[in-house]
This record gives C-alpha cells, sequence and structure tokens, in this order.
C-alpha cells in the first residue's frame, strides 16, 4: 500500500513579524488619509483662471461680482369683468276690479188715517154702526166685528215695502173679552167703497192674517203685523187696504152689557187717537 501525500501546515507567523505588519498598514492609512486631505484643500481653495491678475511676482485673486438677478416684471393682474346684473322687472299688481258699491238705502215712514166713513161695526143680528167706535165682542143677543178702511198714499206705489203696521187704540173693556172670546184676529178683506152688515159675513182675502200681540184689557195702542196684507193690496191695484177685526171665540152669551172691547175710530166724536196704518218703505 502506497503512502499518501500530506502538505505541510503553514509555519505561523512569529509575534515580531505581525508588529511589522501592522505598523506598515498603520503608515499606509495615514498617508492616504492626508493625501485625500490636502487634495480637498486645493481643490475647493484653487483660485479661477479668470479672477487670478498678475502684479509682479504677487497673484492677486479678485473675487468675481455674482450678477445682479434681473427683476422679472410685474405681471399686472387682468381686472375681472363682473357680469352687469340684468334688472330684475317688477311684476306690475293686478289690480282687483273695484266692488261697485252697495247705495245706501234710505228707508221712509208715512202714516195714513182710517176713512170715518168707512170704520165701525157690524152684528150678527142684522145691527151695526158706522158714526161710533170699532167694537168686537158679543152679549146674550149678538156677536160683533169691527171693520177699519185705509186709502193708500201715492208715495208707497211701486216702492219696496218694509213694514206695515195697523194700529188702534184701545178705548174701553166691557165684561171679559179676551177671557171668553181669546185673541183678537185681524181678517185682510175688502169690503169697498160703503160699509154694510152683509160685509160682517163677507169672505176676505185672508181669514186670520194677522192677530194684535197684545190681547188684553189694557188701555193702549195696539199693534198688528200687516205688511203681507198691504204689499197684496199694492200688488193688486188697489186703491184700499181693508181690515175686519173678530174674537177667536165668537158665541152669544152673558148679559144685556156683554164682553166688548172698544177702540177709537175717526169719527166725530171719538177721533181721539184714530186708526193709522204705519208704512215704512224705501
Amino acid at each position: 500500500m502506497e503512502d499518501e501525500a500530506t502538505t505541510p501546515a503553514p509555519t505561523p507567523l512569529r509575534t515580531s513579524d505581525k508588529k511589522v505588519v501592522n505598523k506598515a498598514i498603520y503608515s499606509l492609512v495615514v498617508i492616504l488619509l492626508l493625501a485625500g486631505i490636502g487634495g480637498g484643500v486645493y481643490w475647493f481653495t484653487r483660485p479661477s483662471p479668470e479672477s487670478t491678475q498678475v502684479l509682479g511676482t504677487e497673484s492677486i485673486i479678485t473675487p468675481t461680482p455674482e450678477p445682479s438677478p434681473t427683476p422679472e416684471p410685474s405681471v399686472t393682474p387682468t381686472p375681472t369683468i363682473k357680469p352687469t346684473p340684468k334688472a330684475t322687472s317688477t311684476p306690475k299688481p293686478t289690480s282687483a276690479p273695484s266692488a261697485t258699491p252697495t247705495p245706501t238705502v234710505t228707508s221712509q215712514t208715512v202714516s195714513v188715517t182710517s176713512t170715518a166713513s168707512l170704520d165701525g161695526f157690524e152684528s150678527s143680528n142684522g145691527g151695526g154702526n158706522i158714526t161710533l167706535e170699532i167694537r168686537a165682542g158679543r152679549n146674550v143677543n149678538l156677536t160683533t166685528r169691527g171693520f177699519i178702511s185705509f186709502s193708500l198714499p201715492a208715495e208707497v206705489t211701486g216702492k219696496t215695502i218694509e213694514n206695515a203696521s195697523l194700529r188702534l187704540y184701545q178705548k174701553q173693556v166691557i165684561g171679559n173679552p179676551y177671557g171668553i172670546g181669546g185673541t183678537l184676529l185681524v181678517d185682510h178683506m175688502d169690503y169697498g167703497s160703503t160699509l154694510e152688515n152683509s160685509d160682517y159675513n163677507l169672505a176676505a182675502y185672508d181669514s186670520n192674517s194677522s192677530s194684535f200681540g197684545a190681547s188684553n184689557p189694557a188701555l193702549e195702542w195696539k199693534d198688528a203685523n200687516v205688511t203681507a196684507a198691504l204689499k197684496a193690496d199694492l200688488t193688486s191695484g188697489h186703491s184700499r187696504s181693508q181690515y175686519r177685526l173678530r174674537f177667536t171665540t165668537e158665541t152669544q152669551g152673558g148679559d144685556v152689557t156683554g164682553d166688548f172691547a172698544y177702540f177709537y175710530s175717526s169719527n166725530s166724536g171719538s177721533n181721539t187717537y184714530p186708526p193709522q196704518l204705519v208704512i215704512k218703505y224705501h
């Protein structure tokens, strides 16, 4: 068997040799550092050829002045043109149509006195009177009804009637006419230019067309609303407005004196408070 070739191990450096090597490396590093520093100083401090002037044997380095910067021209800003606002037209106010003023109504009143020759009373037994008072009631022998007539005034023709009132003044009460007869009623009728006993039962335009509101024995004015009756007379072209009075209950009884309500008429001797037809119109 052949022997293997062996590589001899490197001989290790001695301590003295290591010191020599380390000093050599250190010296080399220092030299390189000094050389680098000197070169850098020279590079940054050397004068440029343009700034070096020769005076005799010495060189004077004149620093090159830096050029003054040329000021840039200031730019004048272009003014912004604001658009002129369009004028807003103010709408014309629409005028509201003026209301037609309602004409002021001026009311007038006229009072008409009854016709004396057509005032009076008629009774169920055929009797009656046109020269005394107006009366209504009963006694043991009869029942009685009163009559009143008015000539219509020309000024109310063609006018608007607002109200019409029949007014009678009660002058006397005998017995108990309102307790027995009840309410005093008003019949609207037309008995013409004369008052006769036949008118006692004459058919009326409107029986019980009104009544006296204060049906009592007080001696005072008694009023009944006859507006509808007066309007009907004017519409029909009548020259008169005539009425008949009667109690709701008409029965004979009592005594001869009886139970009666008496009212003033326009006849001579009893016309202190004559009957009135009061008309309000416009």
